[in-house]
């Protein structure tokens, strides 16, 4: 008998949900034919904002989109330089480039795989305006050093939150420790919709106020506009499935902490599997379950014989990638290991009990234990 398919990420069992109460909302949408702003948009972004304890938030098109208008909105000019993390996706680089600036690649910590604050220091030059932060995983980085350099060198700080929603460092939310930070509600995040989305938030709201602003053509009223902006919106129909979303995600995000934690006890000292540490002073939401081994590629065919889905985030660090093959970039040692190295294993909220164990079981059989 072929054994059930374990899957990295099923949104199905959430789409069923909602469907009821999603079409409902979808179908006075289609009456009212209100599908640009409007009522669920707003009521969207007052709910975000009110979740994380931040001023305002600004809902945009897509993750990708709420950092170059972050960008844009803080001024970013060509000729700048913004430190981001070498290990993360490469969206964070890619805007700031669209922004008009280049992207210094800092190296990442052994333990966490979270900006370095100490190589990101060093990458600090003349022309650098800004850093932007990324907390990989839905783990918070290092925000009490980073701020502290940030703070000292006189730059500005943007947090990309793409894969962080509701992660706390310090017992405060992140998205809120930046001047402004980033957000993307892809299909497969914590807090996702049945499309593309994204939002600005921070603690910024002169510059918020102008990230609405830019994403709106730089309208100031109808058919005047007071800056070259962007058709970037959050549209209704995704808004009303990221109001229903919302009301469960910090539910959601216990059941995460809790798949975890199965798999941090069951796979403890197995082979030389390691896991990404979680800041002392954070609480992480586990976006992926990642661990690190020297046989992943193995690994990870073993895996998928056995029908358990996996994936690599990610193959290539930012400083390798071809799109920025003409810049001269030193090695960054911790950042191409774990390029290497990491491999992320099934976790979803309705992932259940004893998928996780089959799991496990494989990845010990691997092994040998």
């Amino acid at each position: 008998m072929t054994p059930t398919r374990v899957p990295l990420f099923d949104l199905r069992p959430a789409a069923a949900a909602l469907e009821g109460e999603l079409l409902e909302r979808w179908r006075r949408l289609l009456t009212a034919t209100s599908f640009v702003g409007g009522d669920e948009v707003a009521a969207f972004e007052e709910g975000w904002a009110r979740f994380l304890g931040a001023p305002a938030s600004v809902g945009v098109a897509n993750g990708t989109d709420a950092l170059v208008l972050a960008l844009r909105a803080l001024g970013v000019r060509p000729g700048d330089e913004v430190v981001v993390p070498a290990f993360t996706f490469f969206a964070t680089a890619e805007a700031v480039a669209w922004a008009g600036a280049t992207p210094v690649c800092a190296d990442v910590d052994a333990a966490t795989l979270q900006i370095d604050p100490a190589d990101a220091a060093a990458r600090v030059g003349r022309r650098t305006v800004g850093l932007i932060a990324v907390h990989l995983y839905g783990q918070p980085c290092a925000l009490d050093a980073i701020a502290e350099l940030c703070d000292r060198r006189g730059l500005w700080l943007v947090e990309d939150a793409a894969q962080a929603h509701g992660a706390t460092f310090d017992g405060r939310r992140v998205g809120t420790f930046g001047r402004l930070a980033g957000w993307s509600f892809y299909p497969s995040k914590n807090l996702g919709c049945f499309g593309d989305g994204g939002a600005v938030t921070g603690a910024d709201a002169g510059a918020l106020a102008r990230v609405r602003l830019l994403a709106n053509h730089g309208r100031l009223e109808q058919y005047t506009h007071g800056a070259l902006g962007t058709n970037s919106r959050l549209d209704a129909l995704q808004a009303a499935v990221l109001n229903l979303r919302l009301a469960g995600l910090e539910a959601a995000n216990e059941r995460r902490r809790a798949i975890a934690a199965r798999y941090l006890e069951a796979l403890a000292g197995v082979g030389d599997l390691r896991f990404v540490a979680t800041h002392p002073q954070g609480v992480g939401v586990y976006h992926q379950m990642t661990v690190r081994t020297a046989a992943r590629d193995p690994l990870r065919r073993h895996l998928g014989e056995q029908g358990i889905g996996t994936a690599v985030f990610y193959p290539l660090p930012l400083h390798r990638q071809p799109a920025f093959a003409d810049r001269r970039v030193p090695s960054l040692p911790v950042a191409e290991a774990a390029a290497g190295e990491v491999l992320c294993l099934p976790i979803y909220p309705q992932l259940a009990d004893d998928a996780v164990d089959r799991v496990c079981a494989a990845v010990r059989a691997f092994y040998g234990d």
